[in-house]
């Protein structure tokens, strides 16, 4: 089967969201399946860690040159002559439009995104994909939200649909061995600017437990000014990839995931770091329900989602914190979380999909 995969993202360096396309990829040339990316890109570069994948890229331009980019992009679509498209839904393209109506197009739908699109889109561009959203997503010949939540949200457009939460390529995170750290020693990964982190509130916590330390990749200091500022048991360390933090990680006695998820208006999430965690052993608080972990686990410490939510339980995450410290996950608890599982559900749905409307 070939799989055209189009995404509008940056490729030339690394983030959260390029690994899970980049472990998608490879879950589906592995199992057999003939995949190629499509891109609209910022920059020629392709980051590394995409070696030996099928790329195709097109610069995306200036804003005014977008419709004739995405054009391009979809004629070279179109000459590769896949079975199915599978799309990362964002913003809306008449070319894309034209393409959905020639051949199947699954979306993946990562997010509430009319709630977070307020939330972080200038507001002339929150007003386009409100009016425009719609024409893709009655287009679609399948739906693959990454939670319940967000399959709720999108089920009166009744097309098939499969809830598969984010997975992780566990070859790439060797477990870390633990750490014997004199104190508790935390560490949180993100980037910048995105308020359900919860950076406010990791803050907080350095505050109450003055004998802990705080890692906090991908905030930059002036961003932790917001809040006050850090205390001297907290390092922002700005922006960095897996390989220069994850010395910081092999340290870590407990990983912080989102904690402020209330702030979009979602209840359930499966990010992507997390997982990264996780696969690394480190178990982790987090402030919302995870698709993967609809029952309590031992390493997974899960917070209501409201405002008060670490002020309140303050003092279970200490408990959490001092019943893990120097301890890791063990591997066999994680293998619902692998990518190649999850892809291959995923294909499954494409073919009986596709079988059914033949």
């Amino acid at each position: 089967m070939r799989i055209a995969y189009i995404v509008h993202w940056d490729l030339s360096r690394e983030s959260g969201v390029l690994k899970k396309i980049v472990s998608q990829m490879r879950a589906w040339i592995h199992q057999g399946q003939e995949a190629r990316l499509f891109a609209l890109s910022p920059s020629a570069k392709i980051w590394e860690g995409m070696d030996g994948l099928p790329v195709d890229l097109v610069l995306r331009g200036k804003t005014l040159t977008l419709f004739f980019k995405a054009e391009i992009l979809v004629r070279r679509v179109m000459t590769w002559k896949p079975d199915l498209v599978y799309l990362r839904f964002s913003t809306y393209y008449p070319s894309l439009e034209a393409l959905m109506t020639v051949i199947p197009t699954f979306l993946e739908l990562n997010t509430d995104d009319i709630s977070e699109s307020k939330l972080t889109y200038p507001k002339y561009k929150y007003l386009y994909h409100r009016l425009t959203r719609e024409r893709i997503l009655r287009k679609a010949y399948g739906m693959i939200p990454v939670t319940h939540e967000i399959a709720d949200k999108f089920s009166r457009y009744q097309k098939p649909m499969l809830v598969v939460a984010n997975g992780v390529d566990l070859s790439q995170y060797p477990p870390l061995p633990a750490p014997k750290n004199p104190s508790p020693r935390l560490i949180f990964v993100g980037t910048p600017g995105h308020l359900w982190h919860g950076i406010d509130k990791i803050l907080w916590l350095a505050t109450r437990f003055t004998g802990w330390h705080f890692d906090l990749i991908g905030v930059e200091p002036k961003e932790a000014a917001l809040y006050g500022g850090l205390s001297s048991n907290v390092r922002a360390h700005g922006l960095q990839n897996h390989t220069q933090y994850r010395e910081i990680l092999a340290g870590a006695d407990v990983a912080i995931g989102t904690l402020s998820l209330h702030r979009t208006g979602m209840n359930e999430a499966s990010p992507l770091k997390v997982r990264e965690y996780l696969a690394c052993g480190i178990p982790t608080v987090i402030g919302y329900r995870d698709t993967d972990f609809p029952q309590p686990v031992p390493y997974l410490l899960q917070l209501p989602n409201t405002p008060d939510n670490v002020v309140k339980h303050a003092s279970t995450i200490e408990q959490f914190v001092e019943a893990w410290r120097g301890k890791r996950v063990p591997r066999s608890e994680l293998a619902h979380l692998s990518v190649g599982f999850k892809e291959k559900e995923k294909v499954l749905f494409f073919r009986k999909v596709l079988g059914r409307a033949a």
